[in-house]
């Protein structure tokens, strides 16, 4: 067995890797890439997919700020209310967001966003300098 791996850019790879990929997200539940903004490394054993690690670019909506005299008049909810209806009408294909809060936490369910079961790690400043 010889594992080989390659590259493929969303928007410049073939429809049969394309689908290849596609069947797999869609086969664990995962959401579809945007092909625009997705860097694949396809892991192959004898010309057959047997793995791959996606680089994409995900809308991020945060932080969400509200001064504290303004809190509890409904800035908050309005705010997320016009961030959500951009990225619809952006047709953005998912976005995530971190809730710093239980007030956070509330204002994405209620809008129907969902928590993620698996816990998210970040890389923050990887090899850059102390601030």
């Amino acid at each position: 067995m010889s594992v080989t791996t390659r590259w493929v850019d969303g928007h410049s790879c073939s429809q049969q890797d394309w689908d290849m990929i596609e069947e797999a997200l869609v086969a664990r539940g995962w959401m579809s890439l945007n092909k625009e903004l997705s860097r694949v490394l396809i892991a192959e054993d004898g010309g057959k997919m047997v793995g791959f690690h996606v680089f994409q670019m995900v809308p991020y909506a945060g932080p969400l700020y509200v001064a504290r005299s303004h809190r509890g008049t409904g800035l908050a909810e309005d705010l997320a209310d016009e961030m959500m209806e951009f990225l619809v009408k952006r047709q953005a294909r998912g976005w995530i967001a971190t809730a710093e809060s239980p007030y956070a936490a509330k204002l994405m369910e209620e809008r129907g966003m969902e928590r993620l079961p698996s816990p998210v790690y970040v890389m923050m400043n990887p090899g850059g300098t102390e601030v």
